[in-house]
């Protein structure tokens, strides 16, 4: 494995710190502090972005996108989280399902979906799964009969029609495109008897009923949506009614190696906030960096970032080199990376003192920012249970 940057990946990598520099990092913190939910949402700044070519790296130079491999993904993931989780996460959201739109769909649905993909510069995309009596039991998933998602698609002649509520999706909103998934055998549990569909955001009868007021990652939209009746054409449906398992569990859907990457960016500004006011502050007649409890701080914060960057990079490049790639190396990543941010933005809160309570210091974002990951998508008790499974062979139930 050689991790020396091409020039292109050092390219995106420049292109993606100057926009946090000229769009994002100054007007995020203005963004957080927003009553409403959907007063945090920065649609000009992410258009900015959009317009850059980021929100189009993860489809392929043939397809008229970046071509981008995990690797660069994870690189330029981490530069947009060390602005604003938030805006990294609508793109890395978008970057996530790119592929199961290109890869997934056959001949007339990716002419039906690509084209305004790449034409709009607002066209986001999602996935539907988590529901309000559906989290954790998807995630493993359960297999009990019944249990998982209870969304229901119910076929008549040429359409489906979808019932049910979705909770706590990203891009939900926002995104012109959502992967949903749906339970079109109720006899079945788990991913077993599951159909996903392609839900363009303006299907009659799916609306959103709420967008989240969260604790962190405020510009980031999340969103409760509703399905009443919503019609969905069969040529919609991704596979074979039914073949939701064969997704989830593709190296597509599995091998997201850059999962870390944008929280990580976020414990890297946090660490670099701390550096640079262990240098400037001063206590006992002496910069607070030459104490040796700061000192022991900052190299912990340094110390933790390399490590968790490394697995990450090792992550990458396997979901697009290793023939063996296993799933747990994703899910590994998301732990190490997250709880690696967490404990680097509270670290450069200590290092900060009574400053790093305030609302006027960054690290008391950054640190909620960070917390979001350490349940998202899964919690990581959920994930170091599927990482053992894995490794033991002995089933989850």
């Amino acid at each position: 494995m050689d991790f020396s940057l091409t020039d292109e990946q050092k390219a995106l990598q420049s292109l993606a710190s100057d926009y946090v520099d000229q769009h994002v990092r100054s007007a995020a913190a203005e963004f957080d502090r927003q009553s409403d939910p959907v007063d945090c949402i920065p649609s000009d700044i992410v258009e900015e972005g959009s317009k850059l070519g980021l929100r189009t790296l993860a489809l392929s130079e043939e397809r008229g996108g970046g071509g981008a491999d995990m690797l660069t993904l994870s690189i330029v993931g981490e530069e947009l989280g060390a602005g604003d989780l938030g805006v990294a996460a609508t793109f890395d959201q978008t970057w996530k399902f790119t592929p199961i739109v290109e890869h997934w769909t056959n001949d007339e649905q990716k002419e039906m979906f690509i084209p305004p993909f790449l034409a709009d510069n607002r066209y986001h995309l999602a996935t539907c799964m988590t529901e309000p009596g559906a989290g954790t039991d998807h995630v493993l998933p359960s297999t009990a009969p019944g249990a998982g998602i209870q969304m229901r698609a119910e076929r008549d002649g040429d359409i489906y029609r979808l019932n049910g509520t979705k909770q706590f999706i990203s891009n939900g909103g926002t995104a012109k495109l959502y992967v949903v998934y749906t339970r079109t055998d109720k006899t079945q549990g788990g991913l077993k008897g599951m159909t996903p569909f392609l839900v363009p955001a303006d299907t009659r009868g799916f609306t959103v009923s709420r967008i989240h007021d969260k604790m962190g990652r405020r510009l980031l939209s999340n969103a409760t949506l509703v399905f009443e009746d919503a019609e969905v054409p069969a040529v919609n449906r991704l596979g074979e009614e039914g073949g939701a398992e064969t997704l989830r569990n593709s190296r597509t859907a599995r091998g997201r190696g850059g999962y870390g990457a944008t929280v990580l960016g976020v414990g890297r500004a946090a660490f670099e906030e701390a550096v640079r006011y262990s240098r400037e502050r001063v206590q006992g007649g002496k910069p607070i960096g030459q104490h040796q409890a700061v000192a022991q701080m900052i190299g912990d914060m340094y110390t933790r970032l390399e490590m968790a960057r490394s697995v990450l990079w090792r992550t990458s490049w396997a979901v697009d080199h290793a023939d063996d790639y296993d799933p747990k190396m994703s899910w590994l990543t998301k732990v190490v990376c997250s709880e690696a941010a967490y404990e680097v933005c509270r670290l450069a809160l200590e290092v900060h003192g009574g400053m790093g309570y305030m609302r006027e210091c960054p690290v008391e974002k950054y640190l909620r920012d960070v917390i979001s990951f350490l349940h998202g998508a899964g919690n990581n008790h959920i994930f170091r249970i599927k990482i053992s499974s894995r490794i033991t062979g002995l089933p989850l139930e």
